[in-house]
This record gives structure tokens, C-alpha cells and sequence, in this order.
């Protein structure tokens, strides 16, 4: 490995390698990762939102890696018997390749760009002024250290880099997300392969819900289907998982082809839900993606805010290494300019808030009930509250749902004598 950089990447997901695909072609790169190859153990579900995809169009042949346009989403009740569908006429979200994607994205690095696999951050040295001149890199059991003009933190949600630089914020709270990938099929409604499914309801719900998506693996139907918990419920979230399976499996909902016990692959992953980081920079060290907290999957794709922050990153930090130290200040409103990003993350604040004074299927079917009543309209606001500055909340507050409001805030109350 080479000893000396301008640029050391950590993390080679969507926001590290799209900074490194970004970068002008004079600033040598290093990019490093713990995982051994860049498909390997792909810890995201994949979904990308209409205006993801134009983010990666504009460099990127997303096409290319997309296998199901999804046009409608299935919300299931409690009682896992009920649901409804709500249809837009285009795409909303797509599900990608995701393991295809990476790959690509990492085998198509520029020249100035140097990708390391299985190569773990394992300390930095500072100068006097604090700023990183230096990264200690663990690769294959041998030490070495790289000098570097500026480090960058895309390494994830409980983040290495920021671990390191106590001047930096961390992300405090987390959901934990588990997912596997079978072969198979899911059945349920008219378009199950343009359909995406949320269980938000019942025992699953606590912390957040499941969801079923279709795709295609090595040119075959395949479906992921995961759960999202609360950190502390951490311990029973693989048993649930396959409870979830097992059930949706007996309902009918999906068919695995061969072994139910063997997933394709599986993974999980923390997911940052403490909102947007205040202190992502601090000198030459700038966090992105998870690692600043710019996640917000709570209306799916948190992809969006690892790709913008690696874009709008790269001229920042040229202007920062050709000497203007205040770069770096501008980079909460250069992610804003996309789609006003970072108020949707104040907005999944509250939307987190609400969802965690819920504990109970009495107070989950009161949701439902006001939900389902919306199902022409769910959908347009769902898949847009990231992008067109719209609030699932005006979906529920409306005069006609007064009574229904009733109920489910009485049962919000009850709640708080509910211990989870």
C-alpha cells in the first residue's frame, strides 16, 4: 500500500465510493475497507427513491441494477389478514442489486483512486492543531501508517473515524436491522413483483416493522424480507425474523424455493436513528452518510443521503485542500439544495418520536384504521415526504378522522403504562 495520499477514505458504500468517484483527478485516494471485497455482506436493503436514481444516473448506470420498479405498496394489519394496497401509475421506489451495484461502483474507480479491501482504521495521528495528518491502517495482519491531508468518516453508523476524533459527533441510538434473501416468490395481491409490503403492525412493529420486497438474484425471483428492532431488543431479533418468515410462509404470502433454513445470504446492520449530526467536520475530517446520521429510512431509502453527501462532498473538500479552510461550514445546506434533505431528517426526528410511544397491536390497528382510509393518497405521500417537502402527518390529520384520532391518541396514553 502506499504511504502517502491526499485524500484516505474509510468505508466503501454508497457515500465513500461516491466521493471517490467524484474527487478531481489530482487528489490521490485511498479508499479503505474492513470487508473483504466490496459485495461482500452489503448491509442495505437496496431501495432507491425516483430521486436517488437520478442522483446515480448522473454518474453511475443505475439502470443497469435495477430489477423491480415498485408502483405499490401493501400495508398489513395486526392481524396479518387485512391489508390494503395503494398504487401510483410510475415507479416510486425501485429495488436494486444491490451486491451488482457495489461491485460495479468499486471496480469502476478512477485511476487516482486506490481501493483497499480488508484493511481495518485502527488509529490516527494528529498534529498540534489537531487536524489528522496521519492514519494508522491495519491490512492482513500488518500494520502501516499512511499520511494523508484529510480523512473522511464514511464508515457507517457507529462510525470508526468519529470514534477517533472526539471534536466530532457520534450516533447515539439505533435500530437494528436484520435481513435475508431467499429464492422464491411472494403472492399476495394482483403485481407482486412491483409491490413492496410493510408489516408495521403487531409484535413485529416494536422499534420499527418488517417488510417483504421483491427482486431478482442471478436471474431468478427472490424476495428480502427483514425486520427492524429497537438496539436493546437486539437479543430476539433473529428468532423473530424467522418467525416472521414462518408465518408469512403458512398464510401463503411467499413460497421458498428449497431450504427455508438457508437463506441466499442474510446480513444486519445498525441503523442510525438519532437524526442529522451538528459537528460532521472538524479540521481536515469530514463525516458522510450513516456516519453523520444523514440515514432517515423511516419512509425507506436511506440510501439518498450516503449518495448526496458524497457528491456535494468532493468540491468541498478540493476547495478545502486548495486552502480554503471555511469549506467544509457549507456542507449542511449543499446536502439541503437536494431535495431539501435535511429538513426531511428533522421531520423523521418526529415521526421516530411518535412511532416509539406506540406499544401495543390495540394502538397499531388504531393507525391502521385511520391509514387504510387514505389508501388513494398513502402512497403519494409516503414516497414523497423525502423529496417534495410533504409530512406523512397530513396524511392522518384531517377532520373525517376525528373519532378515529380519538381512539388512537387514547390508546397512545395507555401506552405510556405499557412496559416494553
Amino acid at each position: 500500500m502506499q504511504s502517502d495520499f491526499d485524500v484516505v477514505i474509510v468505508g466503501a458504500s454508497f457515500s465513500g465510493l461516491t466521493l471517490a468517484h467524484h474527487l478531481p483527478s489530482h487528489v490521490r485516494t485511498l479508499v479503505i475497507d474492513v470487508k473483504p471485497a466490496a459485495l461482500h455482506m452489503v448491509e442495505s436493503t437496496g431501495l432507491i427513491t425516483v430521486r436517488t436514481r437520478e442522483e446515480f444516473s448522473e454518474f453511475f448506470p443505475i439502470d443497469t441494477y435495477i430489477t423491480n420498479p415498485i408502483t405499490t405498496i401493501c400495508v398489513v394489519a395486526p392481524d396479518f389478514q387485512e391489508h390494503f394496497f395503494s398504487t401510483t401509475s410510475e415507479p416510486w421506489i425501485y429495488q436494486t442489486d444491490t451486491r451488482g451495484l457495489m461491485k460495479h461502483l468499486a471496480e469502476t474507480l478512477p485511476g487516482h483512486v486506490t481501493y483497499e479491501s480488508s484493511a481495518l482504521l485502527v488509529g490516527v495521528d494528529r498534529a498540534i492543531d489537531g487536524s489528522v495528518q496521519a492514519v494508522d491502517v491495519l491490512q492482513n495482519g500488518v500494520k502501516q501508517r499512511v499520511a494523508t491531508r484529510f480523512l473522511v468518516g464514511a464508515d457507517g453508523g457507529r462510525s470508526k473515524v468519529a470514534s477517533l476524533i472526539s471534536e466530532l459527533d457520534r450516533n447515539t441510538r439505533f435500530l437494528m436491522g436484520s435481513e435475508k434473501v431467499f429464492f422464491g416468490e411472494v403472492h399476495l395481491g394482483p403485481n407482486p413483483e412491483e409491490t413492496i409490503y410493510h408489516f408495521w403492525f403487531g409484535e413485529f412493529s416494536l422499534g420499527y416493522g418488517g417488510w417483504l420486497s421483491p427482486t431478482i438474484i442471478e436471474g431468478k425471483k427472490a424476495f428480502r424480507i427483514g425486520l427492524a428492532k429497537l438496539q436493546k431488543d437486539v437479543g430476539e431479533i433473529q428468532e423473530l425474523l424467522m418467525k416472521f418468515t414462518k408465518l408469512l410462509v403458512d398464510n401463503g404470502t411467499i413460497t421458498i424455493h428449497g431450504d427455508p433454513e438457508k437463506a441466499h445470504y442474510s446480513f444486519g446492520s445498525p441503523i442510525p436513528m438519532s437524526g442529522a449530526l451538528s459537528r460532521v467536520s472538524h479540521k481536515n475530517v469530514l463525516l458522510l452518510g450513516d456516519a453523520a446520521g444523514l440515514c432517515g429510512a423511516f419512509a425507506a431509502d436511506g440510501i439518498k443521503g450516503s449518495v448526496v453527501s458524497g457528491k456535494i462532498s468532493a468540491p468541498l473538500i478540493a476547495s478545502f485542500l486548495s486552502g480554503d479552510g471555511a469549506a467544509l461550514s457549507g456542507f449542511h445546506d449543499r446536502v439541503n439544495e437536494h431535495g431539501n434533505l435535511m429538513e426531511y431528517y428533522k421531520r423523521q426526528v418526529r415521526y421516530r418520536w411518535i412511532w416509539d410511544r406506540m406499544k401495543s397491536n390495540r394502538t397499531f390497528r388504531a393507525m391502521y384504521n385511520i391509514i387504510s382510509a387514505e389508501r388513494d393518497s398513502f402512497l403519494d405521500q409516503f414516497c414523497d415526504s423525502k423529496d417534495k417537502r410533504k409530512s406523512l402527518v397530513w396524511v392522518v390529520l384531517k377532520a373525517k378522522h376525528l373519532w378515529k384520532l380519538v381512539v388512537y391518541s387514547w390508546y397512545i396514553f395507555l401506552d405510556f403504562f405499557v412496559r416494553r
